[in-house]
């Protein structure tokens, strides 16, 4: 594994540090994310694959933010010996005493790696089918397993955020795969809060909606101007976040009217449906176009 230099520190740490990890750092959202919580004084450590990328990443965060604590680490997660190594150093930084002989340790894990794809399910390859489960559920679940027994063992409590959906919540045309691992990581996470609820480990789920990264194809965001379908910023989804992060809520869904129809098709879904499939022709129409 593959691991980039800490920032210098201008002064002799006299408490315990306490880091968010940020799986997926070097994406769209992820990227924001990290600047936010730098501008926050959060002591943070960048995971992404692709290591130039993170040591760009790095280099940026560190001259734009010269007092701040941030590490970097190079993690492949669809190789299990990568996830162990990562694993293996986040147990060793949280193990590292500050000066006053106070352990560090992980205070938050945000899971933020994911990939997606606007298509028919007839136009998507089982590959391609295979990859979304791995990467948006699989994996992370494979990486939380590996880590629980750190953030278990730590004195402070902690928290595991997951980066889900809109679509988490409400499956929608031309993302059905795409829906169908974001329903499931909402689930798991769920699961994990109660599964682990006698620990000081808190499982917590923040939704964005439709954001404006590069995720998204230009057939999405036409799509989207079309149907009159708001994109928020990375910038207020990562703003939106670090607030999350601070406060108590179980979970968060950004965005009017998508954080009500999230909760209305929970109880009438047909009436969210009835909406949406008025406006399949365009959504195919879009979708068709894979570009």
């Amino acid at each position: 594994m593959s691991t980039v230099d800490k920032t210098q520190v201008t002064s002799i740490n006299t408490q315990s540090i306490s880091y968010t990890v940020l799986i997926g750092a070097t994406g769209g959202i992820g990227q924001e994310i990290a600047k936010q919580l730098c501008a926050h004084n959060r002591p943070l450590v960048l995971v992404g694959r692709n290591t130039q990328t993170l040591a760009k990443l790095h280099s940026e965060l560190t001259q734009a933010y010269p007092n701040a604590i941030i590490e970097a680490k190079a993690c492949d997660l669809s190789v299990p010996a990568s996830q162990d190594e990562l694993v293996m150093a986040l147990g060793d930084l949280s193990r590292v005493t500050s000066h006053n002989s106070v352990p560090n340790q992980i205070d938050t894990v945000i899971l933020n790696a994911g990939i997606n794809d606007f298509a028919l399910l007839t136009d998507q390859s089982d590959a391609l089918l295979e990859q979304m489960m791995l990467v948006n559920v699989s994996y992370p679940l494979q990486l939380i397993k590996r880590l629980l027994p750190i953030l278990i063992a730590q004195d402070k409590p902690s928290q595991v955020i997951s980066i889900g959906s809109t679509f988490g919540s409400i499956g929608y045309p031309g993302f059905s795969a795409y829906s169908a691992s974001k329903f499931a990581l909402r689930g798991a996470t769920q699961a994990l809060g109660r599964e682990y609820s006698d620990t000081q480990v808190r499982f917590r789920y923040f939704a964005p909606r439709g954001t404006k990264t590069t995720m998204n194809s230009d057939a999405v965001v036409q799509m989207n101007e079309e149907l009159k379908v708001n994109m928020d910023a990375p910038e207020h989804v990562a703003h939106a976040l670090v607030k999350f992060m601070e406060g108590k809520n179980t979970s968060q869904h950004l965005g009017f009217p998508e954080r009500f129809f999230a909760w209305l098709n929970r109880i009438f879904p047909s009436v969210v449906g009835n909406a949406i499939n008025k406006d399949v022709p365009t959504i195919k129409r879009y979708a068709q176009r894979r570009a």
